[in-house]
């Protein structure tokens, strides 16, 4: 494998764990104003979406298990409701 398929493999790794926290930290945004900029809370929320795609990996050694997905999607959602709670 070389470099340019391990960058490809890495980033579609990544790459639904920043789709679902830029949809989670727009959504959060609406209707509310202040705390963080959104792309770096949408960087915040996409790294602990990406912590949580790798702990699924690493604990039922494959990727794309539904359950990796629910915990993607339950860090990104909890992360973005805690974020939105401190622009309060």
């Amino acid at each position: 494998m070389g470099v340019v398929d391990l960058l490809l493999h890495g980033l579609a790794f990544v790459l639904p764990a920043f789709c679902v926290a830029l949809c989670t930290t727009l959504v959060g945004r609406l209707g509310r104003s202040g705390g963080m900029r959104w792309w770096s809370e949408w960087l915040l929320t996409g790294a602990a979406g990406s912590l949580a795609l790798l702990g699924a990996l690493w604990a039922m050694g494959r990727d794309g298990s539904i359950a990796g997905y629910a915990a993607l999607v339950a860090c990104c959602g909890t992360l973005s409701w805690l974020l939105s709670l401190r622009r309060r």
